[in-house]
């Protein structure tokens, strides 16, 4: 029993804290029975207090000097009939005095001109609480030298604090182990919520088809007979997956709210825990509560976290167990529990087969990214409480924020009014709008200190971008160029597309000469670049590596015949651990890759190198104001814009290169990659293909001669 007691502790840090302070309680009730070490007041036998009579008194100070030379014995407080006995008449209002007790056994009366407890108080802080009588201690809490003492009061209110932390206790024991009744299952953050949500399908919008899926679960819930009239068995599991933020979780409550049911949420590291069983245990402590409700729904969210596929080298008994408790469940079902469950979850792939079977999670509903209408109407739905001025175009928002989830939507919307709160207004404005955009698609901006040299180079660089992807027909709109820092970028070039879901090449292509930009320009433009474009560089080569290894483009350009550079291939073993091309397949793949990526390079350049004089006006611009938006930028590329100063921009400590020596520095760009002739091939390639085809050449002439003989009438030789 003991040891059960310890292990419910160890596993529940609030039973710990519970424990820790009844312990303390307990020391502090048997220190009330444990009588003060000062003297008190002698009494006499009658229980009456003698008379005494005072020498003398003295003053606070005198006080404590004797009491600092050793004269002081005790230190109590004076009663008024005391007083009275001792002068006949109240000097000074006794509310109360002090008295001290000498080594003499002389009674001193101290007259302190304060309060008494306001002496004591001084006294303790003075170091002589040693001193003090039991009555002066009670007279400092209590303010009276009669009547019910502190230290009755103080045990009574310990007592019944005791009394409450031992109710506390078993009552968080009692819930730690699910209760008696099922009522309350096992300790988790969410609770089993005995309230109704107050989302309803309405106000999930954006997801109409995930919708429609679960309205026979809200059905069956409703009217469950009518189902069991016709021998149906309604679907009681269902599977939500999809990328975070889409609504899941609202849509979950949605459904208890429209079924009008109890809602049971719970989170897949709820159950996860050190000890084998305890996750199990919470498990079915969940179902019994919702067994006891007669309908509800359950909800679990990441369930990831328990329904991983079991087995491998990351396999955990604890959570196995957990998961076979749930399959466990699943199955358990009769034909009269009303409950649907509903689980969660970004990563449907890590899932064990048993959880997604049929009778388990048999429907499984995929919640994705809004496309432009659903971005629209999630709009509406947030922008309904904020006062939107009437400028502001929910459908133009729509239609910049492809890849942004509903709750990206919600996030933008609230910093607009956060930005509308700061500057005093009451209406949002279309400013504020397109500020939360940036500041949710990159992040807060910070203005920091840079000297010409920086300032100079950022805006070359962030000019680059811009101009390269306008120049290779890059489908984006570039919305805004700043040189305020963003995150770990120094400067950014914001772009927005409308949505595309099915990429070609040549966009993917338009994308990789934008990144290029940034780089090309500081090539062109200095002596020498920096190390601002390795993000870019990052971005790139991920983008390459997808468009080669997963969507089959680009090939290896060392294959004469274009041949295969393992298309799709890494695609297929995403989901196997440890698995990789073969040596032959990885490097065409490196190679193709890097073809990809130079082209782009070699495109961005030829580019800026034709229109060098709308760099320099780009970038002459943005360093002259630190930021653009999109429409000074397509201003600037029609010729209706243009820097207000024609001097050169390019800060002399940034080593500038002289704009009449760019062209002839690059006179020859290097252009798309061809592919390798026969004579430019290795030496070694050459070699090998004499040795065969010398090898191949002496057989057939070989057959050949003999079968001249036959003819002839002679006898096949072989060749010499």
């Amino acid at each position: 029993m003991f040891r059960r007691y310890l292990e419910t502790l160890r596993s529940n840090p609030a039973l710990t804290i519970a424990a820790v302070i009844l312990a303390t309680a307990g020391v502090l009730f048997l220190t009330q029975l444990v009588p003060a070490g000062s003297p008190s007041a002698p009494v006499g036998p009658s229980g009456v207090a003698p008379t005494f009579t005072y020498r003398q008194s003295w003053t606070f100070p005198e006080l404590t000097r004797a009491a600092g030379a050793g004269e002081v014995v005790a230190i109590g407080v004076a009663t008024k009939d005391s007083v009275l006995q001792a002068n006949g008449s109240t000097p000074e209002p006794v509310g109360g005095l002090l008295v001290a007790k000498t080594t003499s056994g002389q009674l001193v009366l101290v007259k302190s001109g304060v309060p008494a407890t306001e002496a004591i108080d001084a006294l303790r802080s003075l170091g002589y609480e040693r001193l003090l009588s039991r009555e002066a201690i009670d007279y400092r809490v209590t303010g009276s030298t009669g009547g019910t003492s502190s230290s009755g009061l103080t045990m009574l209110v310990t007592l019944l604090t005791a009394a409450g932390l031992v109710a506390l206790l078993f009552g968080l024991r009692r819930r730690s182990h699910g209760g008696t009744d099922g009522s309350q299952w096992a300790v988790a953050p969410g609770g089993a919520s005995s309230e109704r949500p107050q989302v309803r399908l309405a106000d999930v919008a954006g997801v109409d088809e995930a919708k429609l899926e679960l309205t026979e679960s809200i059905e069956f819930l409703k009217e469950p007979e009518r189902f069991q009239a016709v021998g149906a068995k309604p679907v009681r599991g269902v599977m939500l997956y999809g990328p975070p933020g889409t609504g899941k979780t609202m849509l979950a409550k949605a459904v208890a709210n429209e079924a009008g049911v109890r809602f049971f949420a719970a989170s897949g590291s709820d159950f996860v825990e050190k000890f084998v069983g305890v996750g199990a245990g919470r498990i079915r402590a969940l179902f019994a509560a919702a067994r006891k409700a007669g309908k509800g729904v359950i909800f679990i969210d990441e369930i990831d976290a328990i329904a991983k596929t079991r087995g491998g080298p990351m396999s955990h008994e604890e959570r196995e167990q957990t998961l076979n408790q749930l399959l466990v469940e699943l199955d358990g079902f009769g034909p009269n529990e009303n409950i649907v469950v509903i689980g969660a979850t970004n990563r449907l792939e890590t899932l064990d087969p048993a959880v997604l079977r049929p009778g388990r999670f048999t429907r499984k509903v995929h919640v994705p990214l809004p496309d432009r209408e659903d971005r629209a109407e999630i709009l509406a739905v947030h922008a309904a409480d904020k006062p939107l001025a009437p400028s502001v175009d929910l459908a133009a928002i729509a239609r910049k924020t492809y890849g942004f989830s509903g709750a990206m939507l919600a996030d933008l919307l609230n910093e607009a009014a956060i930005f509308a709160a700061r500057d005093g207004r009451t209406v949002i404005e279309p400013s504020d709008v397109q500020k939360g955009w940036l500041k949710v698609a990159v992040g807060s901006s910070r203005i920091r200190s840079m000297d010409e040299r920086e300032r100079s180079i950022i805006a070359a660089h962030e000019a680059g971008h811009a101009v390269c992807g306008t120049l290779a027909g890059e489908k984006r709109r570039v919305e805004e160029i700043s040189l305020y820092q963003h995150g770990e970028a120094l400067g950014v070039t914001v772009s927005s597309s409308e949505d595309n879901a099915l990429p070609a090449e040549s966009d993917l292509r338009a994308q990789l000469v934008s990144l290029m930009g940034g780089r090309v320009a500081e090539e062109l433009l200095f002596h020498e670049y920096t190390g601002g474009a390795s993000q870019d560089f990052a971005k790139a080569t991920d983008l390459a590596t997808t468009m080669v290894t997963r969507w089959g483009m680009g090939a290896d350009p060392t294959d004469r015949s274009k041949g295969v550079t393992g298309r799709g291939i890494l695609s297929a073993i995403a989901v196997t651990e440890n698995a990789k091309p073969s040596v032959e397949v990885a490097a065409a793949q490196d190679r193709a890759i890097r073809a990809i990526l130079d082209d782009a390079y070699a495109r961005a350049r030829s580019l800026l190198l034709e229109r060098m004089d709308l760099l320099d006006a780009v970038a002459g611009y943005l360093y002259e104001h630190e930021r653009m938006t999109g429409d000074e930028f397509e201003a600037i590329v029609a010729g209706t814009l243009a820097p207000s100063s024609t001097s050169d921009w390019r800060s002399p400590a940034a080593s500038p290169r002289p704009w009449d020596e760019i062209a002839d520095v690059f006179a020859n760009p290097v252009l798309e990659l061809e592919r390798p002739s026969e004579a430019a091939a290795p030496l070694h390639d050459r070699r090998k293909r004499s040795w065969t085809n010398r090898h191949l050449r002496r057989p057939l002439l070989g057959a050949l001669h003999r079968v001249a003989r036959f003819v002839e009438g002679g006898r096949p030789s072989a060749p010499a």
